[in-house]
C-alpha cells in the first residue's frame, strides 16, 4: 500500500517494499551514504551522467578534503563487491530528482542496513542484510569494504541505536 504523503515533486510513489526516506530512520553519515552511493549508481546506470564527479564533491563538501575522497572510494569498494556478488539489477533512485530521493528502494535500504550494522558491530545482522541483497551469494568482499568504510565514520552506540527502523 503506498503512502500518502509523498512527495508532489514528481509523481513517484514507494512501491510495497520501498519506503519514504524521513521514515527510514537513518543518521546522517547514512542518509549521506545514500546519497553518495546514489551518484556511483547513477553513474554505472548512465555512464555520460558522470554523477560520480557529483559524488566526489559531495563527499568531501561533507566528510572534508581529507576523509572525503577516501570515503567515496571506499563506498565505491563497497558498492563494486555488492555489484560483483549480485547478479540481478538493483534498484536505486536518482540522487538528483527531489522526489525520487525522497523513496528509498529496498536495495537500498538493505545497503544501508548493512552498513548500520557493521558500524554497531552486529555482524550477523549486517551478513543477513547483504545476504538478501546479494541473492545468497558470496558476501565476503561486501563485508570486508564495509568494515573498511565503517572505520572513517563516527561510532554508534549500539544501544542507542535500534536496527528496527531499517
Amino acid at each position: 500500500m503506498p503512502h500518502t504523503n509523498a512527495p508532489a515533486h514528481c509523481n513517484r510513489l514507494p512501491l510495497p517494499k520501498e519506503i519514504l526516506r524521513s521514515e527510514a530512520g537513518f543518521d546522517d553519515v547514512e542518509d549521506q551514504i545514500l546519497t553518495l552511493a546514489r551518484f556511483f549508481f547513477q553513474t554505472f546506470a548512465i555512464p555520460q551522467s558522470q554523477s560520480w564527479m557529483n559524488g566526489l564533491d559531495m563527499a568531501e563538501a561533507v566528510f572534508g578534503e581529507t576523509i572525503g575522497p577516501m570515503v567515496a572510494m571506499r563506498l565505491l569498494d563497497a558498492l563494486r563487491a555488492v555489484r560483483y556478488a549480485r547478479r540481478a539489477v538493483y534498484c536505486f533512485n536518482s540522487p538528483t530528482c527531489e522526489g525520487c530521493a525522497a523513496v528509498v528502494t529496498e536495495h537500498e535500504r538493505r545497503f544501508i542496513a548493512a552498513f548500520r550494522g557493521v558500524r554497531l558491530g552486529q555482524a550477523g545482522h549486517a551478513q543477513t542484510e547483504l545476504m538478501m541483497l546479494c541473492e545468497g551469494n558470496d558476501i565476503t568482499q561486501a563485508i570486508g569494504a564495509m568494515t573498511r568504510l565503517s572505520l572513517l565514520m563516527p561510532k554508534l552506540d549500539a544501544q542507542a541505536e535500534t536496527l528496527a527502523h531499517v
